[in-house]
């Protein structure tokens, strides 16, 4: 159980469900489907927020419509000198979208969405002449089985 879960109750819990689906739900309907005021909404949303449980309200954009259809995750193992230097280098490159320091092998994934291969190349030769990479390997995405913007039953783990 995670620290913030003493927080918050199961009300607030469906009210992250609903806005994890669609952000956009009015607070009426919110408010209609729990059978509560939308003012109480308003609160319980407002107070999400100040937890810095609720961080914002995004769009859930299908980058493949956009031209970006090609996805790859790239591991990168980084050297111990100068290490958080390297992954401030890492995370300002210029083409990374999300990236995450993680156990194991490689110390760092980070997430890239292009429109072809060519762009792909040019992103991995950008971040493979950063100083104190040590190796960088890319793991090409064939297709997209879930995303977290689908996963609001996650909610039912805290």
């Amino acid at each position: 159980m995670s620290k913030q879960s003493n927080v918050i109750d199961d009300v607030d819990k469906l009210i992250l469900k609903m806005l994890l689906r669609n952000s956009r739900t009015p607070y009426k309907r919110i408010a209609e489907d729990l059978g509560l005021s939308e003012a109480t909404i308003y609160l319980r949303i407002k107070k999400l927020s100040r937890l810095g449980i609720l961080k914002g309200f995004t769009a859930n954009i299908d980058l493949s419509r956009l031209g970006l259809t090609v996805m790859a995750f790239i591991m990168l193992k980084v050297s111990p000198r100068n290490y958080e230097e390297t992954l401030k280098r890492i995370a300002n490159s210029s083409g990374v979208l999300e990236v995450y320091e993680v156990s194991g092998e490689y110390q760092v994934l980070a997430k890239v969405v292009t429109s072809d291969n060519k762009e792909l190349a040019r992103i991995v030769d950008g971040l493979g002449s950063i100083d104190g990479l040590i190796e960088v390997k890319v793991l090409y995405v064939i297709r997209t089985l879930r995303t977290p913007y689908e996963a609001s039953e996650l909610i039912t783990y805290i």
